[in-house]
């Protein structure tokens, strides 16, 4: 059920995007004490898997312990502040190769070089704890030790995403790009459909146009369904009933053949949705939670503040959105990609992960590619005199909200 969201008759002004200021709110009160997801919970699954990252200023790890709990804690050295987990890795335990500090999987002192020669006390030297959970085969962490538990958080989402049964889907690649523009352009940038005609033509030819596009807005997060499966209306009937190179690769992956549905093209979508529901049984997938529409269509998540999940019945993608530490005109774009196995498929190997900056990297897929290269004539152009500020159609509410959303939580009202 959509929550009452109010209109925001005003545009959202440079300073959002640009100013130190802003950015130190948005670390404080929003990163500071909003759930964040961390990682799949593939990189802990042994113990003594440890897996660091950074929300912010604040660098964090995650252990998994010999009883296999995993916590979080800071991943910064008591001594001299050396960052102490650098890479996803086994460790026996957290040791700081500057001077040799240890600590043990759950944050107490395992070893301190010559303690007699320091005057703190035993307290002093523990990893302060950060909150940490697991759900939905992730870990998640917040940084607020009294927020509210994540399931809480979540709401009316959780129980929408598991029946997706998210444990059934394993990572397949990671990526992580710097992009020269505000953390808040990158991921309004994928907050609507609206771009969607001019910026990806190609897609037009499974999609249906944004106009139409169911929306539910949330307390916190939001959804907009992708319906895809057949051409969309903006194109010539003619060219529709042709179907185009995207659907074809589409319906192939279905077991279907386009050929046959030429002329009446939109009935193609009905049996694409049976072939993979079919495909998907087959391999032994459980996919009876999931509706018809949900064979084809992307169930396209935010969830505040940082998070878009594209969720699909065969896969999913997560893309977060992280601002970076110091600079406001840059951030971290960071997707990976899940496909879903079934209970007899080979587990897959963790994925290298592959860093980048700027539209210098070159995503396979080309609508990422598309998306890349409006993120620094976004950040260049908001800055100018004569930008009046953002100002969004109503296909666009999903942004406003997020701004609502966003507002709340640096004015103190959550």
């Amino acid at each position: 059920m959509s929550a009452k969201v109010k209109q925001r008759s005003e545009r959202i002004s440079a300073d959002h995007y640009a100013s130190p200021e802003v950015l130190d709110q948005e670390l404080r009160q929003v990163f500071g004490r909003a759930w964040i997801l961390a990682c799949p919970l593939v990189y802990l699954a042994q113990a003594g898997d440890a897996y660091p990252i950074t929300v912010g200023r604040e660098p964090i790890t995650l252990v998994c312990d010999g009883e296999g709990t995993i916590r979080a804690m800071s991943n910064v050295c008591r001594h001299r502040g050396r960052q102490i987990v650098t890479h996803p890795r086994n460790v026996a335990s957290l040791k700081c190769w500057f001077h040799g500090f240890e600590w043990h999987h759950d944050g107490s002192v395992r070893h301190i070089p010559d303690r007699e020669d320091f005057e703190c006390t035993d307290e002093e030297l523990v990893l302060p704890r950060i909150r940490c959970e697991t759900w939905g085969n992730f870990a998640w962490i917040n940084l607020d030790p009294d927020a509210e538990p994540l399931v809480e958080y979540l709401g009316e989402v959780a129980p929408l995403l598991e029946a997706y049964r998210l444990d059934e889907y394993q990572l397949s690649e990671d990526i992580i790009v710097e992009w020269d523009c505000n953390w808040k352009i990158g991921c309004d940038a994928f907050h609507e459909g609206y771009h969607g005609p001019v910026t990806h033509p190609q897609l037009q030819g499974v999609l249906d146009d944004s106009p139409d596009m169911p929306i539910d807005l949330y307390e916190l997060h939001s959804r907009a369904i992708y319906r895809m499966g057949a051409p969309c209306k903006r194109i010539p009937e003619e060219e529709r009933q042709q179907g185009n190179p995207f659907l074809q690769v589409l319906a192939a992956e279905a077991g279907v053949d386009m050929e046959a549905y030429k002329g009446h093209i939109d009935d193609i979508r009905g049996a694409i949705q049976v072939g993979t529901r079919k495909l998907l049984d087959g391999r032994g997938c459980d996919v009876s939670m999931l509706s018809d529409d949900q064979m084809t269509d992307d169930h396209h998540y935010f969830l505040f503040p940082n998070l878009t999940l594209n969720m699909f019945a065969a896969n999913f993608s997560t893309f977060r959105y992280f601002p970076h530490p110091t600079d406001p005109a840059k951030m971290y774009f960071w997707a990976q990609q899940f496909v879903r196995t079934g209970p007899d498929e080979e587990p897959l190997k963790i994925p290298a992960s592959v860093h980048g900056h700027g539209t210098e990297f070159k995503f396979e897929s080309e609508v990422y590619n598309q998306d890349a290269s409006h993120m620094p004539w976004l950040q260049t152009g908001i800055r100018s005199q004569h930008h009046p500020g953002m100002m969004f159609a109503k296909q666009e509410r999903r942004i406003p909200h997020f701004y609502n959303v966003l507002d709340d939580y640096i004015d103190g009202r959550r």
